[in-house]
């Protein structure tokens, strides 16, 4: 695995809008006021593509959005891609990105979550290089940083690799009328044991993202994942998987793809993170029916960890080798670059 750099604080990060742009608010403000803020800090930035832009459902044609992101990982003065936002239609740039020809140049880290999920995974398994699962950038313009954007930011540059859950989430669908409002937590953090473990510890390779992602990638070109699990079989595998709009029949339906397509193969550990949609119906409870489904691995299962679409949220090297903890409703990540 191929660790990029971590960036440096009087470095340059490149913005790009592989899916939506920040053209309305609340993140076109987060996003106007993140650029400031983090310029204050002795950051710089280079922007390519539209990113507050708008076109039939995303920033740019899918043409110009590829450039965008190749043209930033192949200038030699940026030294990190972050994500502007997530969106809907980033898997239509990736048939414009050479992925062998940015073999040739030094590697990058490049940060997003959500959609974003099919450029960090192909980091991964493309070009065998870390990439960051983490918040887009806009959040990182609000006026309080609470721990959690704290700790990205020691993350990416490089002076943080352990973090533990945080105290409180967000309840989901929070509405707030100044979008530069820092989060608001009500929700007490429990990390949810599966098979009723009194403590797990698990390690190995991790690799994830965003499920309804993830599923979009089986059967085509760009999966590549039993070329990875076999690469670090020795290592295991841990995987981090949170769901966006899939809703509890979809969850199901799209774990069971996975593992029969032989996904979860020389896997040691799942860690879930908070699903923004599962929400029970009538008898069913995403607990349950991913207990259910996924027993037979006979292999930790935990749920309701902190990453995902619901605030705060871990910043997660994917492709790394971690080692994870929990024990009580509590639990933690170390990173390690091996």
């Amino acid at each position: 695995m191929k660790y990029p750099p971590f960036l440096k604080l009087n470095g340059t990060i490149g913005l790009f809008a592989g899916s939506f742009g920040a053209n309305t608010d609340p993140y076109k403000k987060r996003l106007e006021s993140a650029i400031i803020k983090l310029q204050s800090l002795g950051f710089h930035f280079v922007i390519e593509g539209d990113i507050f832009g708008y076109y039939q459902g995303a920033s740019a044609p899918k043409e110009a959005r590829a450039a965008a992101f190749t043209n930033l990982y192949k200038n030699p003065n940026i030294d990190f891609l972050w994500s502007v936002g997530g969106g809907e239609w980033l898997m239509e740039i990736l048939p414009f990105i050479d992925f062998d020809d940015l073999k040739n140049y030094p590697p990058k880290y490049v940060m997003g979550y959500s959609d974003n999920t099919h450029l960090t995974l192909l980091m991964n398994t493309l070009l065998d290089t870390a990439s960051l699962y983490g918040q887009h950038i806009p959040e990182f313009g609000r006026t309080h940083w609470d721990d959690s954007l704290i700790q990205a930011i020691e993350i990416i540059t490089g002076v943080r690799n352990y973090q533990e859950n945080f105290k409180l989430f967000e309840a989901k669908n929070v509405l707030q009328a100044n979008p530069l409002d820092g989060y608001v937590l009500t929700e007490t953090t429990k990390w949810i044991h599966l098979s009723n473990e009194t403590e797990i510890r698990m390690s190995g390779r991790f690799i994830g993202g965003c499920l309804d992602i993830l599923l979009s990638h089986l059967g085509t070109q760009y999966d590549c994942i039993h070329q990875f699990i076999n690469q670090y079989q020795d290592d295991g595998i841990i995987w981090f998987i949170e769901a966006c709009d899939l809703n509890l029949f979809g969850l199901k339906r799209a774990l069971w793809q996975l593992k029969e397509a032989g996904w979860f193969t020389y896997t040691k550990g799942i860690i879930f993170g908070r699903h923004l949609n599962a929400t029970p119906i009538i008898d069913l409870d995403p607990y349950q029916t991913t207990k259910d489904l996924l027993s037979d691995l006979k292999i930790p299962l935990i749920m309701d960890a902190d990453f995902g679409h619901i605030a705060p949220t871990f910043t997660l090297i994917s492709g790394s080798y971690v080692e994870i903890e929990s024990k009580n409703g509590l639990g933690s990540i170390k990173t390690f670059l091996r």
